[in-house]
């Protein structure tokens, strides 16, 4: 958990954020009929499901990638989930991990390395660098929705890379600490906000001093009637993951895998991440569950 204290950091970071992202970030992001749509869809609370891409579209391409965000939107993804950090001399970036080991073979903490240290990277069987967050932005402006997963304490600049294209009806912002997303929120009063929901009686202290939050994350143990009544009070859309064996149970089509779903669908979750967009989008029809929730 971020200290009190350090909210007045974080907010300090926004000039040197500011700094650090302006040369890369131009207001170049236009509204289109596509956006448009998913748009209107995501301010209903209780509207139609929206399917969100884990990592971007990363079982055919490296994961946090611009290839995966491509793959993530032919997929049919609705929205697409990035993980960002910020470089040793400020500059957001999409990594994941602690280290860059695992999704580039190189060494190092990732937030350690600078943004030139970075683009000498090359993302695992790719010839692509880790993507300034400013890249991947350009690449889904207008396509698909994001869900900016804040895997950093310093927001300024990932705030200020987002307000500078543009973007922020199209960006969603989700971390599991609400004093994180009131900084983001302080920074940028009309973001739109995920906080996380880890039991069933945990979503008054989740959403605490932050009024309007767009999506509530659903852990599954939060998965309740009770989460569902106060996502319909506030009101909000609720996410819930696929990730793991329902993912795996579509990708075999399972004797159950009807049941699996109708299971994430029955409480009022509306939006589902996946590896598997298109998949998970073609069995949600075929189980006739298309009019839940």
């Amino acid at each position: 958990m971020i200290a009190r204290t350090a909210i007045v950091g974080l907010l300090a970071a926004w000039a040197a954020g500011l700094a650090a992202t302006s040369a890369l970030a131009d207001p170049v992001c236009g509204q289109t009929a596509v956006m448009s749509r998913l748009q209107a869809e995501l301010a209903k609370p209780r509207g139609a499901l929206l399917i969100a891409a884990h990592r971007a579209g990363h079982l055919d391409a490296p994961e946090n990638s611009l290839a995966a965000i491509d793959e993530a939107v032919r997929e049919g993804a609705d929205i697409v989930e990035i993980d960002v950090k910020v470089s040793a001399d400020g500059v957001p970036f999409l990594m994941h991990d602690q280290t860059v080991t695992r999704t580039t073979g190189g060494a190092g903490e990732a937030e350690s390395l600078t943004y030139a240290q970075l683009r000498r990277l090359r993302l695992e069987d790719s010839s692509e660098p880790p993507p300034t967050l400013v890249e991947a932005l350009r690449k889904t402006c207008g396509r698909v929705l994001v869900d900016l997963d804040l895997k950093t304490d310093r927001i300024g600049p990932v705030v200020a890379a987002v307000q500078g294209l543009g973007m922020t009806d199209q960006v969603v912002f989700f971390d599991s600490d609400r004093a994180v997303l009131r900084a983001v929120r302080e920074l940028a009063p009309r973001a739109l906000l995920m906080p996380r929901v880890s039991r069933p009686d945990g979503l008054a202290a989740a959403v605490e001093g932050l009024p309007a939050v767009t999506i509530i994350h659903g852990d599954p143990e939060s998965l309740t009637p009770q989460l569902r009544n106060g996502a319909r009070a506030l009101p909000a859309r609720i996410w819930v993951n696929s990730l793991g064996d329902v993912d795996e149970a579509l990708a075999v089509r399972a004797p159950d895998l009807c049941s699996r779903l109708e299971g994430l669908l029955v409480l009022d979750a509306n939006v589902i991440q996946t590896d598997r967009p298109r998949g998970l989008r073609r069995a949600v029809s075929d189980c006739g569950l298309a009019a839940l929730p």
